[in-house]
């Protein structure tokens, strides 16, 4: 019996509005699903919770089991997340297990990962029939890659059990649309993480600069003073990287001589000191000895009493770990210039806040520990300079004065000879030795003054007898007493000094600084005229010039000019000790005035003195 058209059409009609409203419901589950995803992975900076969970948003919308692998630094799959639909177990477990890609097919994610393609198998278990209705199933598995902006970074994994029917091709873009997202989120939160790491990395480097810029600082401004280079070294380190600070330097015989050590708390101070400083090591032992021996740092994060004491080279430490308990401890090598100073230890407490010192901490220490040993090496050459030159001095002291007295007594006699020699005819070849004699006597003299001066100088006992002084009057005299000093060199004074120019000045020291700089005049002006010159000057001063027409000083010699044993160029055949302009700078700079030269090779040199008047 056929069936009327029109009720065939009847039938038809209600048949597709089902199946177009079932997969209405089908799409909308989806947005529905994509929409939640989103949300959920709408926070990269916790991409894998993230993305596990949308994994169980997958079980409990279309899979029975969801797994992630992502690909790490190494380019291994490691396994973020795995989810199952609820909470049972027993044999529908087991029997979801059985469809997993290790079960199924271990090469499956490999693939997947590699080709960039989705791998769906299905057909996976036995048919069974639900006790309300037969499925017709059999189990199945769905892998789909996790891609980035450029690459395949991992794989998103699903099953269905055999109860249930198997994916569809419409389920592969819904998991294929969920790795997508997944995949980016996953590669954002990862570019995150590295980006907080470079930062994390770059904020300890400028914490590392600003450390050592500010250890330079406090360095540069304790100077070459030792102690104070010590002092500064043991607490930056203690403030900057532990709570004890322990300084070892190389004594005599070899031996490491604890000479520093700091920490805030008084008693743990007291404590370090009565062990440490107990102990004396040899280049090679104990903790800091074999530092010290072999140039590189050491790094014990997590140190302990018992550790201690089955290492048996941290004896020193041993009575404050007892009392402190565990310990970070870092000794690093004071070295410079391929010479071994000693070492630098820290120590901190592991339970206090800190943590043990990181690899960071070990470098920034170890660049601590080499400025320390330059400042170190430079403070100690300085100390060795200093003690050379008040050795020195204390020399030219003492054999100034040991000379000054039976000098006396030879320029006295001497002086007698050449007055009696004028008084009677004497040959003229024994007049001139006379003369030769007293010229010699005079000049010894004034080597023996220069060195008594130099040794006041250097140990502050310059003192000046201040009285009314008139520097004109005082410019003539001095001229007129050197006129035949000028004479035997064949040059000509020229003195303008007549104006007022009356101060309170010491009267022999200045008559010392004038006879300095004719003296110096008439030695390299090659025989041409000296201009001597004496004026006021602005501000209450007076100026005092002398000017010779001499072979001039080059610029590169004139800064050293006025300092001790300077000398201008080399002059082999000068006489002097190249104290005298040393002598003249200090008595006029004790005066509050100041002096200078203006000069150029083939100009001769021009000498200003100035003065103030009190």
């Amino acid at each position: 019996m056929r069936m009327p058209q029109e009720d065939m059409v009847c039938a038809v009609e209600p048949a597709s509005s089902a199946l177009e409203r079932a997969r209405a419901e089908a799409a909308e589950v989806r947005l529905r699903l994509l929409v939640e995803a989103g949300r959920l992975l709408g926070d990269p900076l916790d991409g894998e919770e993230a993305v596990g969970a949308v994994a169980q948003l997958a079980v409990e919308a279309f899979a029975d089991w969801c797994a992630v692998d992502f690909l790490d630094a190494h380019g291994a799959l490691r396994r973020l997340t795995v989810r199952r639909a609820g909470p049972e177990r027993g044999a529908r477990d087991a029997a979801v297990e059985a469809c997993t890609p290790e079960r199924v097919r271990p090469s499956a994610l490999t693939e997947v990962v590699r080709s960039g393609r989705a791998l769906l198998v299905t057909g996976l278990g036995p048919r069974r029939v639900d006790a309300a209705e037969p499925m017709d199933g059999g189990g199945s598995l769905l892998v789909v890659p996790l891609r980035t902006r450029h690459q395949c970074v991992g794989a998103l994994s699903l099953v269905r059990g055999p109860a249930r029917a198997g994916f569809t091709e419409a389920d592969r873009m819904l998991a294929e649309e969920l790795a997508g997202r997944a995949g980016l989120v996953l590669d954002t939160a990862r570019l995150l993480r590295e980006s907080r790491r470079a930062l994390t990395a770059a904020q300890r480097q400028v914490a590392r600069l600003r450390a050592r810029g500010e250890v330079d600082r406090l360095l540069a401004e304790a100077g070459l003073d030792l102690p104070t280079v010590l002092e500064v070294i043991v607490h930056r380190v203690s403030e900057g990287v532990g709570d004890g600070c322990v300084l070892h330097l190389v004594g005599e015989a070899g031996f490491l001589e604890p000479v520093l050590l700091h920490h805030p708390d008084p008693e743990a101070r007291a404590l370090l000191a009565g062990t440490v400083h107990a102990r004396r090591q040899r280049l090679g032992e104990g903790l800091h000895g074999g530092v010290a021996l072999r140039g590189e740092p050491v790094r014990l994060p997590d140190m302990d009493a018992e550790r201690a004491r089955a290492a048996g080279t941290l004896p020193e430490y041993l009575p404050y770990l007892e009392r402190y308990g565990a310990q970070s401890l870092v000794v690093v090598p004071l070295v410079a210039r391929r010479r071994v100073f000693g070492s630098l230890g820290v120590v901190r407490d592991v339970a206090g806040g800190h943590g043990p010192h990181d690899e960071d901490e070990v470098r920034l220490l170890g660049c601590v520990a080499e400025r320390a040993a330059l400042a170190i090496a430079d403070a100690r050459t300085h100390a060795v300079a200093i003690e050379g030159m008040r050795q020195r001095d204390d020399f030219l002291s003492v054999a100034g004065h040991e000379l000054e007295a039976p000098l006396s007594a030879l320029r006295l006699q001497v002086q007698l000879l050449a007055r009696m020699a004028r008084e009677v005819t004497l040959p003229p070849d024994l007049a001139q030795r006379v003369a030769r004699a007293e010229r010699s006597s005079e000049r010894l003299g004034s080597l023996v003054n220069a060195l008594l001066d130099a040794g006041r100088i250097t140990s502050g006992r310059l003192r000046l007898e201040r009285e009314e002084v008139d520097l004109a009057a005082l410019a003539r005299d001095t001229v007129g007493r050197m006129a035949e000093a000028f004479g035997r060199g064949g040059c000509e004074v020229r003195l303008a000094a007549d104006a007022e120019t009356t101060g309170r000045w010491d009267r022999a020291r200045l008559e010392q600084v004038l006879g300095h700089l004719l003296s110096n005049a008439a030695r390299h002006g090659r025989g041409r005229p000296v201009e001597v010159r004496v004026e006021p000057a602005a501000r209450e001063r007076v100026r005092l010039v002398v000017k010779d027409q001499g072979q001039g000083i080059a610029p590169g010699d004139r800064p050293r000019l006025f300092e001790r044993f300077g000398r201008a160029g080399p002059e082999p055949r000068s006489q002097g000790l190249g104290l005298g302009l040393w002598i003249s700078r200090e008595i006029v700079d004790a005066h509050g005035g100041a002096i200078h030269v203006q000069s150029a090779p083939g100009e001769g040199a021009t000498f200003t003195v100035e003065l103030p008047r009190d």
